[in-house]
This record gives C-alpha cells, structure tokens and sequence, in this order.
C-alpha cells in the first residue's frame, strides 16, 4: 500500500475529526435515539443506517473524476454497512466514543490509502 498521492495532512482536523464526530451525534447519538423510541433495535439500526449511506450520496455524484456505478454502489453499501455497525457499537456501549474513534479511523485510513 501507498499514501494516496492526493492525501493532505490539514484535512486530518477538518474532515476526520470534525466529520466523525457530527456524524456520529446526529445519526446514532440523536437519530438512533428517536427511532429506538419507536421500533425495535434491529429496525431502529438499519433505518439510521440507510439515512446515514443516503447523506453520502451527494458526494459521490459530484466526485470528479466522475465515479464508475459498480464503484458508487460499492460506495453507499460500505457506507450503509458501516453505519449498521456504528449503531451496533452505540447499542452495545451506551457511548458514542466507540463508534467516533472507528469512524474517525475508517474515514483516515481511506482517505490516506485511496
């Protein structure tokens, strides 16, 4: 493996910590919450799960180079499997902190190897 030839260390503090972190409360601090209120666990955590895959989408559609479809749709299940397992982590933990170090380290070992 190599660094990514794009990588920028600035972009540590901006992205990974200030992206995991939101993320993390909104979606299994905040939105997890409510649905658990409502659903049960297992229901609860794909719902958040396919909320947090569906925020992605944005970016992969103004990625440029433009993104292949094979590429886009491996893109949004990772992403869809990683919030399952954020909830589960949360679930699990009753702590974001779980969830925001593997998120934070997910999002820079990509970032850095891509």
């Amino acid at each position: 493996m190599r660094i990514a030839h794009g990588f920028i260390p600035e972009y540590w503090g901006r992205y990974f910590l200030v992206v995991g972190i939101t993320e993390e409360f909104v979606f299994r601090g905040y939105f997890l919450n409510v649905l658990l209120k409502k659903t049960s666990l297992t229901t609860a955590n794909i719902l958040q799960a396919i909320a947090f895959a569906s925020l992605h989408i944005p970016r992969y559609l103004t990625t440029v180079p433009a993104m292949s479809l094979t590429s886009w749709i491996g893109n949004l299940i990772s992403v869809f499997a990683l919030g399952l397992l954020f909830g589960w982590l949360y679930a699990r933990s009753h702590s974001l902190w779980p969830g925001i170090v593997t998120h934070m380290t997910w999002d820079i070992l990509v970032t850095l190897f891509a």
